[in-house]
Order: C-alpha cells, then structure tokens, then sequence
C-alpha cells in the first residue's frame, strides 16, 4: 500500500539532506547570518556542538510576524520566483535550514529587527512550536541549537567524538571568517574563545590569526581583474609546501567550495616548480557573475557548477602564475624549503580569559536576561578588543617586485656546480643542472609544437639499435620523435638511421636524449598524450650538463643567458629550484652584524 508519510516522518527524511553533523547547522546558521547583512557573528559550541551551538549576529533581524513562517519549509527571503535560481546573490536561497534543524533538535529563536519596539521569542521541538512571545533584546539574532539529533538516535550514534566534531566546525569558522574580512567573527569553544577577528577588511591579518604566523608571513599576494572576473587572495612560495591540501581555501562570490576545476588552475600554477606530492598553500577568493554560476546542486551548496570551466581554470591559473613571477617566490637558502603539516591547534595559546563566558542553562526567564547581557557584553568587547589587535592589523603583505635577470651579476662558479651572481643586495646560486634541464625541455617541447623545425644536417649518421618491442610499436612514437626535430626511419633488424637533429643540440646531446627516450618508449606509453610525452621528454633530459662539470665563463654567460629566455626559468623540469637566494641582510645576520 502506498502511503503519504506523516509531517514528522517527512520533516526528518528531508532534513537528513541538510543536517547532517552539528557543522552543518553552524553553516547554514552563519551562512543567514551573512544574508542578513552582519557585520559581527559570534559562533559558539559545546561538546563539538551536538548538545548546544548558539550563533549571533547584528544582522536585520527578522519581523516578528514571520518568526514562525521562518521555520516553514521552502519559506525564504532570498528568492522570490524561478528566475532568480539563474542568478542567486546570496548564501542561502532554499528555505530549507532553519526547518531542517528544528526538525532534529530543541530550537530557540530571538531576533529584532532595527524599527521595532521589541523583539521575539520562538521556541522549537522537533518540528513542533511550542511558545511565540516578546521580549527584549539588541537588534539582530540568536538562534540557540540544543540537543542534536535527540529524535533521532540512529544518526545521533554515527556522530564522531566531540573533539572531532569541534575541529569540524572550527575548521568551517576558520574559512568562512577569511572570506568575509568585513565581518567581526568570534569563535567560543566550551569555555575558551579560539579566535577573534576585527572585521577590519585585512584578509593577511586574518590568515595570521587563525593559522599563525608561520603561514602568514611568507605569502605572496594574488590580485587579478578581468572580463567580469576578479581574483585575490594569498599563495605559498614554491619553496613553501605541504603534504595535502589541507590549507587550500577556495571562495566562490562568498560561498566556501571544493572546486576540483581550482585545484587544477593551482596544480597548473605550480607546474614543475614544486616535487610530485606536495601541495601550495592558498587562499583564494573569486568573484563571478553570478548567472556564469549555478549554486543550485546540492542541498549543502558546497559544491558549483561553473557554465565555462575552462574559463574559470584559465583565469585562476593565469592569476596565480602572473603572481609568482617575483622575487619572493624564489627560495631562500636559509629558509626550510618544506613545511611539515601540523594539526590545526584550536585551543588558544596560554589562559587567558575568553572574550565573553558562554551562559549556562537556566530556567526561560533568566536566558532571556543573559541573552540580553550577552549581546551587550559583545558589542562593549568588540570595542575594547580593537587595540589588543592592533599591531596585527597593521600587517601587510611586503611589496613584491618583479624578478629582473638583467639586474643580475655573474661572478663565478662554486664547486663546478653552482653558478653565482648577485644584485645591489641578494647573493643567487644558480644550479647548473637544473638550469640547463630547464633550457633542454622548453627547447625541444617548442621544437615539438612549432610548425617549421629547426634542424642540423650530419655528415655522418647515427644508427639505433631498439629493442623489438619499440620497433614493433613504431607508429605509437616515431611522428612524435620526428616533430622534436629528428630526420628517423627505419633502416632494417631493429636499426633505425637519424640523418638531422634538432639545431640547438650538439650531436653528442642528440644521441644521448634519443638513447634515453628509447628507453623510455619500452614502457609502451601512449603518445597521444601531451602529459605522457611531456613526461617521457622531462626524463630524458639527462644530456643535461652535469653537476662537477667545469665550464668555460663563455659557456657559464650563454647558460645565464637562455636561462633569462625560458618561460619558467625559476625550476627544472622535475621541479627543482634552478636557484636560490641569500639576502645581504639575511647574511649578515649569520655573521651577527645586525
């Protein structure tokens, strides 16, 4: 038989879509809170929020005729009609939180809004209103969350540990806070406040104070507009990486993602400058036309669908490639070229009181007062809490300047190995190897992609034994072999015969490069693949000159100076550095001049 589920039934079923642990009721809740044009949200939990989460906020509050229809599902003010799904401006648009979460937990609403008198007080209980009164309060809102899941004991039980669920919701305050520098974000866990920001506008300042100074201080600023687009935030030096991508923060038009079209834009970004396996740090907040956008996915909004990925991809990866063309992002010598990833520590460092004491529960007429105290409390520390950040509030990110090759001196080479040179105030290393890998491979990839192939005639040929796996696979390889600028054919028993080589080798590099990628070739790789030949072409750039290997100042000047020509001159092929740096100021303070 079928049956029309009961209200109650329903309301579960569909707020299992929405709320699922308590970090999705502190989303949705912050995510109104933004909507409603706050300028301080104050998010605080106990026990990793499954027996209380309470947010506040200063935002327009809410009528006190529509309090109750706030709860009613598909009820919002965000949208008015189906049009408008084509171009959402705000967080939140479904109408659909506020109902899921009464729906599995005790509710309490107390908002006013700036033209009235007082304000209202909704309570809450699986779905059921159980009181609609006045009372006073400041302006704005206060929803009170209780006892997560108290109606529904199956999902109560798969909840983690209140310590997990805590990082959980730390872990999204964190990067909803960077996203919104505007707003004075408060984060309270138990007793103890994990952070404060100013809302103040400085993203960096926020970065340092959520993620410490560690990661703050050695950011290189991303800023980039166009064609409707804009793009900032802040980036890692290439030097700077981490095992995951646990500190990647991807912001759409305000809304936190995981955005795998982003993640490719960085990992392009970052190609060859960075070893397999290691990620950047970023921060990275877009701006978009909002109908190049659907939000309108999924019931947590976490994820987007851009119209043109490509174009977002495009955008992102140009942004950050345009930025790491400075200075800064040239690893120091003194300075540990890879981070380990800690744990994000949310407790704050020494015992210092809490900006506000989370109020305890009480009996309904005392909260109201405490309520009240509380909001009061909030806005007074707000106040008094603005030169305690004063100094970290001052911090900006230090002016980038373009790298110059011109501004460089060559002044020799250390250990046959290394090339040195200097500026008015930087000492460089510049590693011959990984310079010449560099000038090696966009050579040949831009003998590979150009039309007309520069070539050198032999006066005597060089012969090729293959093994017969190779041979027998010819036609996977030898029209990529001939695009590299190499006259090949078959000449019998597994011998094939290269009569002319690409003009920029010499003939010994030649014949190692094409012993190598035979090698190479046994692996049977599909060549219809530009990431594959890019590969196999990267491995075999071992004709490389070699580290040890004494070179004439002539060779060193025409080393620097087709370094100075290529599109990435900053790393090999594999990744590498192709040189370091030591400011004058960094070397007298090993020598304690400063």
């Amino acid at each position: 038989m079928i049956r029309l589920l009961d209200k109650k039934t329903a309301d579960k079923i569909a707020a299992g879509e929405v709320i699922d642990r308590p970090v999705s009721i502190v989303k949705e809740l912050v995510e109104n809170s933004l909507d409603a044009g706050a300028t301080a949200i104050t998010i605080e939990i106990r026990d990793g929020g499954i027996s209380y989460i309470r947010i506040t906020d200063n935002g327009c509050g809410i009528p006190a005729d529509q309090a109750e229809l706030a709860f009613r599902r598909h009820a919002t003010s965000k949208i008015t009609s189906e049009k408008d799904l084509d171009c959402i401006g705000t967080l939140g648009f479904r109408g659909e939180a506020l109902a899921s979460i009464c729906a599995v937990a005790r509710v309490e609403l107390i908002t006013k809004t700036a033209d009235a008198k007082a304000g209202c007080r909704v309570i809450t209980e699986g779905s059921e209103i159980l009181e609609n009164s006045q009372t006073g309060c400041p302006d704005g809102t206060t929803i009170t969350v209780r006892d997560l899941f108290f109606n529904v004991p199956a999902r109560h039980k798969f909840l983690n540990s209140a310590a997990s669920e805590s990082r959980r919701i730390i872990d999204f305050a964190s990067r909803i806070a960077l996203s919104y520098p505007d707003v004075r974000f408060n984060v309270i866990n138990g007793s103890n406040t994990v952070f404060t920001t100013s809302g103040r506008g400085n993203i960096l300042a926020n970065i340092m104070s959520i993620y410490g100074s560690d990661i703050g201080k050695g950011l290189i600023p991303v800023e980039k507009t166009e064609n409707g687009f804009m793009l900032r935030g802040f980036v890692s030096d290439p030097g700077t990486t981490l095992p995951s991508r646990n500190r990647q923060i991807f912001c759409v038009n305000g809304r936190i993602i995981a955005s795998s079209v982003m993640e490719r834009a960085l990992d392009k970004a970052y190609k060859e400058r960075m070893f397999q396996g290691r990620f950047p740090i970023a921060f990275l907040f877009l701006a978009m036309p909002p109908e190049k956008l659907d939000v309108n996915i999924h019931p947590t909004k976490r994820e987007v669908r851009f119209d043109d990925n490509a174009e977002v991809e495009d955008f992102v990866q140009r942004a950050v490639s345009q930025s790491l063309q400075v200075e800064e992002a040239i690893p120091s010598a003194v300075k540990t070229p890879e981070m380990n990833e800690k744990p994000f520590v949310y407790e704050p460092a020494g015992k210092s009181e809490p900006l506000v004491k989370p109020v305890e529960k009480t009996e309904d007429k005392s909260e109201q007062v405490d309520i009240k105290s509380l909001l009061t409390t909030l806005r007074d520390e707000s106040d008094k809490s603005l030169n305690r950040e004063s100094k970290i509030e001052e911090i900006r990110p230090a002016e980038m300047r373009p790298f110059e090759f011109d501004d460089l001196n060559v002044i020799g080479s250390v250990f046959n190995t290394y090339i040195a040179c200097q500026s008015e105030d930087t000492f460089y290393l510049i590693d011959q190897h990984a310079a010449h890998e560099r000038i090696f491979y966009e050579r040949l990839l831009k003998q590979y992609n150009s039309e007309e192939k520069a070539q050198q005639q032999l006066m005597l040929p060089l012969n090729f034994n293959v093994s017969a796996d190779v041979s027998a696979t010819e036609d996977s390889w030898i029209s990529a072999v001939r695009n590299m600028g190499y006259d090949i054919e078959f000449f019998g028993n597994n011998t094939y015969i290269v009569r002319e080589i690409p003009a920029f080798m010499e003939m010994s590099e030649a014949e190692n490069f094409l012993n190598d990628l035979f090698n190479e070739f046994s692996l049977k790789p599909d060549l219809g693949k530009s990431s594959v030949l890019d590969k196999i072409i990267m491995r075999s750039c071992k004709s490389a000159v070699k580290a040890g290997e004494l070179l004439a100042d002539d060779e060193i000047s025409a080393l620097f100076d087709q370094l100075k020509q290529c599109s990435n001159p900053f790393s090999c092929p594999h990744g590498r550095p192709t040189f370091v740096k030591i400011t004058k100021h960094e070397m007298e303070r090993m020598f304690k001049r400063v």
